[in-house]
């Protein structure tokens, strides 16, 4: 075949579809240019999730009459003029593309006045096309309208999803600017139907406050200005968590950004203290130099390239843990039913413990005698958990201790307490401690299990394991992390050689996993009874964490019924 140029409208219509996926995408590329105009105040109004209708207004500073045409053509813009502007990039649009590729699948209609009183200028462009031309007036700022999108490229329009669904992606659009912008007063209108309003006052609360509601505000924990190296922001408590990452809005420059590195430095910090699977809710903005950050990296401008990722990664990762060391609180319990439904105490006190039990363990999380056992209710908040001193009252099932404090009643979970500071524990230590084996063991592995101890033999050796190799398939054991104390070592060894073929293992360092899976198997288990010097111990011990308000696994170590839910389940209020 031979080669030829392709015509204007068919090259138009798949340069569009690069910069134009659904409407959402026309509702993001005109934000982007009303924020650039510097608008204080933008309105959205779309019908039939955008398909039919999408308008946006704005009091920005306007196009000027004569380049009201020029707008719409292709490449474009007032934003960039050399090559070297590419490298410090300051404004959300620029590429010159937006405008020219709405009017290639759909009617555009473009009207904009520099100031009140003075003559604007209105394009009606279809096709890449000026087809209209007319001067207006009226109040400073632009107005786009557009319809039909894709009704003249039927097999893009198939493509869409219902109605619901696009306007749920064009509901994001808006909120995440509103967020990126708080200084700016957003309305998104779905036919007669109101969807977001903001503010605009420049306060990112009061427009997460608008978004998610005082409920879900009051639980985010606020970054402090000026300490967080150029990242200012909220994130939720680790209790506060989502199925999927849509409530993670990470921005660099006030740019909304999808970023993998970003996402990574997030999923770390929050490493530990969430579940697998589960989200936080995450509202973060990075100033960044213009230069050390690439935006020109893909069409939509959703993904950007850092010139010192790693870097980047680390201040990200580390702000937040910080933030969340600093921060974090019990989480009170909500019971859906009354206390009685769910607490029952049998006549011959199963269930209930109220002394010392007739066999105790040691917990080998402390050392040293047990710590004094609060009895004044105004004692200072301890670290850590930042919650007041809480002193034990007894055990429930062997399972749970329950204790007191000024706040009300709280349970905690002794496995998971007890894993927690093991996990730490074992994190703060260059080595843990080991104790030599009387006899050698010798654990036989295969081929593949050999391969890994030989590749991680440094990890297990800060963990307290003296390994060797013994022969073609057999690892020799002649010492152990003291914290195994009657575990059997080799079944332990084979154990977490097993789950090193896990993709949960493979998702986190090998060094942190090896604790992780320590600490779990060490861990006082549920059903061991404890004295109480064990227990002010393990409470002790737990409020020294950094993140004591869960274990590694990201489920929590202790729950709070407060006095007022107390006083509501009995009738006090």
């Amino acid at each position: 075949m031979s080669i030829r140029r392709l015509p204007p409208e068919i090259s138009g219509k798949i340069a569009a579809g690069e910069v134009i996926e659904r409407p959402a995408s026309v509702v993001r590329e005109l934000l982007d240019n009303a924020l650039d105009a510097g608008a204080r105040r933008i309105d959205v109004s779309v019908e039939q999730g955008g398909k039919a209708l999408i308008e946006i207004t704005d009091d920005g500073h306007g196009i000027p009459p004569d380049q009201v045409a020029l707008a719409v053509e292709r490449h474009s813009t007032s934003k960039l003029t050399s090559v070297d502007d590419l490298a410090r990039i300051q404004t959300l649009g620029f590429r010159g593309e937006a405008l020219a590729s709405i009017a290639a699948v759909a009617e555009l209609s473009l009207r904009s006045v520099t100031a009140e009183g003075q003559p604007g200028r209105e394009v009606l462009a279809r096709d890449e096309r000026v087809i209209e031309e007319r001067p207006v007036g009226g109040a400073r700022g632009t107005r786009v309208t557009v319809r039909g999108l894709f009704r003249t490229i039927p097999a893009r329009l198939e493509f869409l999803k219902a109605e619901r669904t696009e306007l749920g992606h064009i509901v994001a659009a808006v909120t995440r600017a509103a967020l990126g912008h708080p200084h700016v007063a957003f309305t998104l209108h779905d036919g007669h139907r109101e969807r977001v309003r903001t503010p605009g006052d420049g306060d990112l609360r009061t427009a997460l406050l608008a978004i998610y509601g005082a409920t879900l505000v009051d639980e985010l924990i606020e970054l402090p200005p000026g300490q967080t190296l150029g990242i200012d922001g909220f994130i939720s408590q680790p209790h506060l968590q989502r199925s999927s990452r849509a409530d993670i809005a990470l921005f660099v420059n006030g740019r909304w950004v999808s970023d993998r590195l970003l996402s990574a430095a997030v999923s770390e910090a929050y490493r530990s203290v969430m579940p697998t699977g589960r989200f936080p809710v995450i509202v973060l903005n990075l100033t960044i130099p213009p230069e050390e950050v690439d935006v020109n990296v893909h069409p939509s401008k959703a993904e950007v390239r850092f010139r010192r990722s790693g870097e980047v990664f680390r201040r990200l990762s580390a702000t937040v843990r910080r933030a969340l060391a600093a921060s974090t609180e019990i989480a009170p319990a909500r019971l859906d039913r009354p206390i009685v439904d769910q607490f029952y105490f049998p006549a011959d006190g199963a269930r209930w413990q109220t002394g010392p039990p007739p066999q105790s363990r040691h917990l080998g999380a402390g050392g040293g005698p047990p710590a004094d056992i609060a009895t004044d209710d105004r004692s200072e908040p301890a670290p850590g958990l930042r919650s007041p001193v809480m002193r034990p009252l007894g055990q429930v099932d062997s399972t749970y201790v329950v204790a007191a404090g000024p706040r009300g009643l709280y349970l905690i979970d002794q496995h998971a307490a007890h894993e927690r500071i093991l996990f730490e524990r074992l994190g703060h230590t260059a080595a843990a401690p080991t104790q030599q084996l009387l006899d050698p063991t010798s654990v036989e592995l295969s081929a593949e299990e050999s391969d890994w101890v030989a590749s991680h033999a440094d990890d297990l050796q800060r963990l307290g394991f003296d390994v060797t190799p013994f022969g073609p398939s057999a690892w020799l054991l002649r010492a152990v992390p003291s914290a195994l104390g009657s575990i059997d070592a080799a079944t332990y060894l084979r154990e977490v050689v097993a789950e090193a073929q896990t993709p949960d293992f493979q998702r986190l360092a090998a060094a942190d996993r090896l604790r992780w899976s320590l600490a779990c198997r060490a861990a006082v288990k549920a059903g061991g009874p404890l004295t109480f010097d064990e227990m002010s111990a393990l409470i002790r011990d737990l409020e020294a964490c950094d993140l004591g308000i869960t274990c590694p696994h990201g489920r929590p170590t202790v729950i709070l019924l407060s006095r007022e839910l107390l006083d509501r389940e009995f009738g006090r209020t």
